[in-house]
């Protein structure tokens, strides 16, 4: 019977795969596989569910590195082009201070939504003391010490390569932004002697736009197969002691999509935000299946080119710079998760704590590397920022969020890119460069997918 369920999703997942519903249904797919073949069945079942387990997991992983490969030309081509489009460096500064006005304006109605659902639902008051002294804390100590530097210094200056063909080579995209951004506006300022420059990644830009369209032909069994190995591996038991937790995080981000950006673009540029959540469908799922922001760039960029009316002017310096920056979703976490973990193990907590978890909450976020699970790790920042937080204390804790991050880092990946896609709207809007006859007319959209 289950070979049989097997094989009919597999049928499925072969038809249409150039039709972008057919994402959707690949994650409910993945799911439903995933609560009906969990893990430790396929792991001391027969051999063929073994088998079932190893080739969705290698299929999901070969989707995320073949549009993570694409991240580094992409944000770099797409920064150049954007910063050289912009022209002087008065135009520069003023576009720059107001896509980070919207993007810590966000970040800060996040980060105090968050600390209001986690002071309202007391998520961490409703654990059972006995949950967390089991809970396994093998390998989490390590993996946070792994983790981003422990002080606030060393983190902002590690925001400025020593040497950006390393921090290319690496791809961490905070340094690597920064010095974009610098050389983009060096070759604007110098004229037609750095023409040859921008020409050169303008055509490298097309290029990785249309690699891009290349690679999302496997967007529908990728995404399948992350949802499937997701829920097969996580389980849902552990959300039995969570849930309130859960609650917390997923009704933070459910305000979000549709309170706050709705009104944040009906109010500021007269926006449906349908319009836009349609435009961005593609990026949206994507966005989910692999919980990767960073991941989802070259998805969201077509889209909100081909389908949103953003100009490329405008896309190309806001979507790259906001897969780095602008993560509501992670702060809003961040700021849910200590307060949750300071309940749990009855620390204390004052307003001058509380006022320090909002504002380490925006700058780890910020920090935090647009993969998986990422937000879990710089929760560390957070933790030392409020009266040194001694993490074997609370690694029971940490563990427990950890079992079940993958889920939630899927949903609140969809917000990070939700919220760089509002920014992206409301800059193009004030600058005349948001074509509405596209964005409010699917008829002439182009496909992504």
């Amino acid at each position: 019977m289950r070979a049989k369920a097997f094989w009919l999703i597999l049928v499925a997942l072969g038809l249409g795969t150039k039709r972008h519903w057919h994402i959707l249904v690949a994650i409910l797919l993945g799911v439903v596989l995933g609560i009906y073949l969990p893990y430790p069945a396929l792991a001391n079942d027969v051999d063929s569910y073994s088998f079932i387990h190893q080739f969705f997991d290698v299929v999901g992983q070969l989707f995320i590195r073949l549009i993570t490969m694409i991240v580094v030309p992409l944000v770099v081509s797409s920064l150049i082009v954007g910063v050289a489009s912009l022209g002087d460096a008065r135009q520069l500064g003023r576009m720059g201070v107001k896509v980070l006005s919207y993007f810590l304006l966000l970040m800060g109605i996040s980060a105090v939504l968050g600390a209001g659902l986690a002071l309202i639902l007391e998520p961490g008051n409703q654990l059972q003391q006995g949950f967390l002294s089991q809970a396994n804390v093998s390998g989490i100590l390590q993996q946070l010490q792994q983790g981003p530097p422990q002080d606030l210094q060393t983190l902002f200056f590690n925001m400025i390569p020593r040497n950006p063909v390393e921090s290319l080579a690496k791809a961490e995209l905070v340094p690597v932004i920064i010095f974009t951004l610098l050389f983009g506006a060096a070759v604007a300022s110098i004229g037609e002697a750095g023409r040859p420059v921008i020409s050169f990644f303008e055509a490298l830009f097309t290029a990785t736009m249309k690699l891009t369209d290349w690679v999302m032909i496997f967007a529908v069994p990728g995404v399948f197969s992350l949802a499937f190995i997701t829920v097969a591996k996580s389980g849902v038991g552990v959300f039995s002691e969570l849930w309130l937790y859960g609650v917390a995080i997923l009704g933070g981000l459910l305000i979000q999509m549709f309170v706050i950006f709705p009104l944040m673009l009906q109010v500021l540029a007269k926006i449906n935000f349908m319009n836009v959540y349609r435009a961005i469908s593609e990026a949206i799922m994507v966005a989910f299946g692999t919980a990767s922001s960073s991941a989802t760039l070259p998805i969201t960029i077509a889209c909100m080119e081909r389908r949103a009316g953003v100009s490329n002017r405008i896309a190309s310096f806001v979507l790259p710079t906001g897969a780095t920056i602008n993560k509501t979703g992670t702060t809003m976490f961040e700021v849910i998760a200590v307060i949750f973990l300071m309940q749990a193990y009855h620390i204390p907590m004052d307003p001058y704590r509380l006022g320090m978890i909002i504002l380490f909450s925006i700058i780890a976020s910020i920090g935090a590397a647009g993969v998986p699970s990422a937000g879990l790790i710089t929760i560390s920042i957070v933790l030392s920022s409020i009266g040194k937080v001694n993490l074997d204390y609370v690694a029971g804790g940490i563990a427990l969020l950890w079992s079940i991050d993958r889920v939630l880092d899927m949903c609140r990946t969809v917000v990070n890119v939700m919220s760089s896609c509002t920014v992206a709207a409301l800059v193009a809007s004030s600058e005349g460069e948001l074509n509405r006859d596209i964005l409010n007319n699917d008829d002439k959209w182009t496909e992504v997918v």
